[in-house]
């Protein structure tokens, strides 16, 4: 009996979660010389991103929307390739290139539709919390297409 409930449970669970694997996708983002492209990443809940051309690069979270999940390491290089988690909050999540902050890389990913209200108010936490060429975000908040 608690192995049915069990087996029911799980097909139950697999239920829910199998249409939002099947429907993610995973963007790409270029590390190139001194920037990210493209800078500004829309995606839905549930997609990836990975960054490509990062032998010398990194891609490290430095805001994150509440409840979300932060991704890179901090002062460590990425290696050739970089995925992100499962980006399953929506909100703004900024990102820099430790190594190149100082030449303005840096990029935001887009989870689901923002509102207007959601951007003002990551642009002010940006503006709070972040500290020097950080600060640099501010820039691509700004540019972000809010709905």
């Amino acid at each position: 009996m608690i192995k049915v409930r069990n087996m029911v449970f799980a097909l139950s669970m697999l239920t829910f979660a199998i249409p939002n694997i099947v429907n993610a996708e995973e963007h790409v983002v270029n590390a190139a010389a001194r920037e990210f492209k493209p800078a500004i990443v829309y995606v839905q809940p549930g997609d990836t991103v990975k960054f490509i051309n990062m032998t010398s690069h990194n891609a490290v979270t430095y805001l994150v929307p509440d409840g979300g999940v932060n991704f890179g390491e901090k002062g460590k290089m990425a290696g050739a390739t970089m995925v992100t988690p499962p980006l399953e909050t929506n909100g703004i999540f900024g990102y820099v290139c430790e190594p190149h902050i100082g030449f303005g890389m840096v990029g935001v990913i887009v989870v689901g539709d923002v509102s207007a209200d959601q951007k003002a108010a990551t642009k002010e936490k940006a503006m709070a919390e972040l500290q020097g060429p950080f600060k640099r975000l501010i820039g691509k908040i700004n540019k972000i297409k809010a709905k």
